[in-house]
């Protein structure tokens, strides 16, 4: 009997677990290794293993640095600005250029000033009046012309024109639109006449820009072609101007654009307005 009660109390005992053997807070178990003895000496090859990583961390921030210094450096001397008179020269150069290029292109295809030479506009406009003419309307119509397209400008009764007149392209005349394509133009007693669709009775165009103390001379009864136009100058003396009425239709081919603002004189600057007939 007591031989059954000392065996039950070895094995009670050996069932329980002291404080000393539980894992105290912070104790950290990796899966497969050993809980080491305290009576053995620590073994340091974990300690070598982290200073073999510090070094290559520092091995490698160490080539990021020089990297990007480099990248800096080569940056610092793309940027770095030019020295020397050809350099100097040369920028100079290029902004005269370009700035060529810009007027060329403006002269030629949008805008373009023109004196007026003569009196063959008086009263309206006089010798020497410095006109800015709009070309990019003829401009545009010449462009789609190589494509084969023929369109009629957009003109409009009483604007100004610069053209080349058919007898002599070398010079440049300056005239007034009375007659667009469809109309029937018609000079009798001096008044011009147009008849038209919107018109079938005739409009009898009056005329303030003109002077009253002179009558127009000629006689005229024509219908104006597609892609033609009929001008006449302002000034209606004896031989004031040389126009439709003695050389014809004029062709908008021949047309450089219309007169929209008067830079000269200073007293007269401004937009160029159209007549209500």
């Amino acid at each position: 009997m007591n031989n059954n009660n000392e065996e039950k109390e070895a094995a009670d005992l050996s069932a329980r677990l002291d404080e000393s053997d539980l894992l105290k807070p912070g104790t950290t178990i990796k899966p497969g290794a050993k809980e080491p003895n305290q009576s053995e000496p620590a073994n340091d090859t974990g300690a070598s293993g982290d200073a073999g990583n510090n070094s290559n961390i520092e091995k490698d921030v160490s080539e990021y640095n020089n990297f990007v210094a480099l990248q800096e450096a080569a940056g610092q001397e793309i940027e770095k600005p030019k020295n020397g008179a050809l350099h100097v020269i040369w920028e100079i150069s290029k902004t005269v250029l370009i700035a060529a290029a810009v007027v060329i292109f403006i002269n030629t295809f949008v805008f373009q000033a023109y004196y007026v030479s003569g009196t063959s506009m008086t009263p309206t406009y006089q010798d020497k009046d410095y006109l800015l003419v709009n070309k990019f309307p003829s401009s545009m119509r010449n462009i789609l012309k190589i494509f084969g397209r023929k369109d009629n400008l957009d003109l409009k009764r009483g604007q100004v024109l610069v053209f080349r007149p058919p007898e002599n392209p070398e010079i440049f005349y300056v005239k007034r639109v009375l007659g667009i394509p469809g109309d029937r133009v018609v000079l009798k007693n001096g008044v011009f006449t147009i008849y038209n669709t919107e018109n079938p009775n005739g409009l009898v165009l009056k005329e303030p820009y003109t002077d009253p103390s002179y009558v127009t001379e000629g006689t005229v009864d024509e219908i104006v072609l597609p892609g033609n136009v009929f001008v006449t100058g302002d000034n209606r003396a004896p031989g004031g101007s040389y126009d439709s009425r003695a050389w014809g239709q004029l062709q908008q081919d021949k047309i450089i654009g219309d007169a929209f603002f008067r830079l000269i004189p200073l007293n007269s600057i401004g937009f160029i307005g159209q007549p209500n007939y």
